[in-house]
Parts: C-alpha cells; structure tokens; sequence
C-alpha cells in the first residue's frame, strides 16, 4: 500500500505513508507492530513529511522479511 518510486542508484527508497498519521506516528507503529525500523521523513526536514525512509544496506532477505511484515500490517493501517 505505500507509493515509491525505484531510485535508479541509491541506498534507500523513499515510500509516501497511507493518508492519516504523521511520518512519526507511521514509523512508531512499524516499529511496535511489526519489528521493522524506518526512518520518519521529518527527520529530514519539512519536505519530508509524509514520507518514510526505508534503508536498502541489509541483505535481500531481511529486506524481504520486512516487507512482508508491513504488508501483514496494511490491512490495519486505516483503522
């Protein structure tokens, strides 16, 4: 459910959060919800707002795992 665009060569990917929460409050409930970390936008700036920021330094396999985390979670994410 999050909106990205693939960068062409980067080490992060940055995703818009569903319409609702902060970047903060996204972030917190990834962290307490399904384990996965992220980075809240606004940490770098206002124009970050709304987005998090998702690191691609981890191997493939635990980048996997957290996606599929998130996508347990989407279903909740407008309650």
């Amino acid at each position: 459910g999050l909106r990205l665009r693939p960068p062409k060569a980067s080490l992060s990917l940055w995703a818009r959060v569903p319409e609702g929460p902060t970047s903060v409050q996204f972030a917190a409930r990834l962290l307490d919800e399904a384990g996965v970390v992220v980075t809240p936008g606004i940490g770098y700036g206002p124009t970050g707002e709304g987005y998090i920021r998702l690191s691609l330094t981890i191997p493939d396999d635990r980048l996997e795992e957290g996606v599929r985390r998130m996508e347990s979670l989407a279903s909740g994410w407008g309650k």
